[in-house]
């Protein structure tokens, strides 16, 4: 069931994941441009050559920036609490 919304919206992943990329990876730019080239890579690679697994890939690098982003969102109220 979702593996055929990751290929009708896999372009729409790939844009969410570069922006959510670039947007929240701000304390470390270095790191945030390698990020930025290496996830544009894959979704263009994956695009020319029309390989279809590759937006499972994509989705799932964007569920981790999204984890990355709520853990540190969690671990800030956490700590808000301790105090």
């Amino acid at each position: 069931m979702l593996y055929p919304i990751l290929i009708e919206y896999y372009l729409f992943f790939c844009f969410g994941l570069l922006a959510i990329t670039w947007f929240c990876r701000r304390q470390y730019p270095q790191t945030r441009q390698n990020l930025v080239y290496l996830y544009g890579f894959i979704a263009a690679l994956g695009f020319l050559l029309a390989l279809d697994w590759v937006a499972g890939i994509i989705f799932g690098l964007l569920i981790l920036e999204l984890g990355r982003v709520l853990r540190a969102f969690l671990d800030k109220k956490a700590a808000a609490l301790k105090k």
